[in-house]
């Protein structure tokens, strides 16, 4: 295996990269957590106070990533217990298991495109009548949406979804900002043959960081390693930082798991 005794750095929370680490470690790869994230609470938690009331009068909930699974059911007075939900769609595998793990099956879920087109796309084809058409306003008869996620994130389902005629109601249940790791963190990951980045924000918050701390710093890391990237959204973030196409190695399967296999051949 190509990977076997390299080093790889994952830009994820610590809790999010657990099982892509333990899987790169059994395959011999060293793995360094070098988190460019942190996870908090979002400054308005009003709206999914209400939301959280008004279960019932929802006829879709969807979910984007664990976290905003994870961050939705701590506004829930039983936390994990199960409880009557609406129809879940979820983005991907991964995120269908987190609830899967709480005792919920999940209705929609693309089949390949693990992202937010996927997930247009796969309500698009739940009934030949809901083709997207510009200009399509929101139809009663197609039901309420609510999406719990990050205070700031990508707006293809609050753009899409309206077209095919749902009403989309957005609730943030956690924000996102910047990590500070220490100069420690920092040197450890001097040595490292390639790093992951599974999300924009992974990118901008890495190279910040870096050219915070030794100027010009973030650019130079990445132009003199592999560069693994989950998917297509993150690669044009890549792209917009200069990143080289020669460098990057993007996942056939925008999942963990694509990730390792990916890792495992190229690194």
């Amino acid at each position: 295996m190509a990977a076997e005794h390299k080093t790889v750095v994952l830009t994820r929370t610590p809790e999010q990269s657990e099982s892509m680490a333990r899987a790169l470690s059994d395959l011999g790869v060293r793995v360094i957590s070098f988190p460019t994230i942190e996870l908090i609470p979002p400054p308005d938690e009003d709206i999914i106070r209400q939301a959280v009331t008004e279960l019932g009068t929802y006829d879709w909930i969807i979910f984007t990533s664990i976290n905003a699974v994870n961050h939705f059911f701590a506004y829930l007075d039983n936390g994990d217990a199960c409880m009557q939900l609406p129809k879940i769609a979820a983005v991907g595998p991964a995120t269908a298991s987190a609830l899967a793990a709480r005792g919920y099956k999940v209705n929609l879920m693309p089949v390949t495109r693990f992202q937010a087109e996927g997930l247009v796309e796969a309500f698009v084809a739940l009934s030949p009548s809901e083709k997207a058409t510009s200009g399509e306003k929101p139809d009663a008869k197609k039901g309420r949406i609510l999406i719990p996620r990050a205070l700031a994130a990508r707006d293809v389902l609050v753009e899409e979804l309206p077209k095919l005629g749902y009403r989309v109601t957005v609730a943030p249940v956690y924000e996102t900002v910047r990590a500070r790791p220490g100069s420690a963190d920092i040197d450890a990951i001097e040595e490292a043959e390639g790093i992951v980045f599974t999300s924009p924000s992974t990118v901008r918050n890495f190279i910040d960081i870096l050219d915070d701390t030794k100027i010009g710093k973030g650019l130079a890391y990445l132009g003199s390693r592999k560069i693994f990237s989950i998917g297509p959204i993150t690669t044009a973030e890549l792209y917009d930082n200069s990143a080289s196409e020669n460098q990057i190695f993007e996942a056939k399967e925008s999942t963990g798991k694509g990730l390792v296999e990916l890792i495992a051949t190229r690194l």
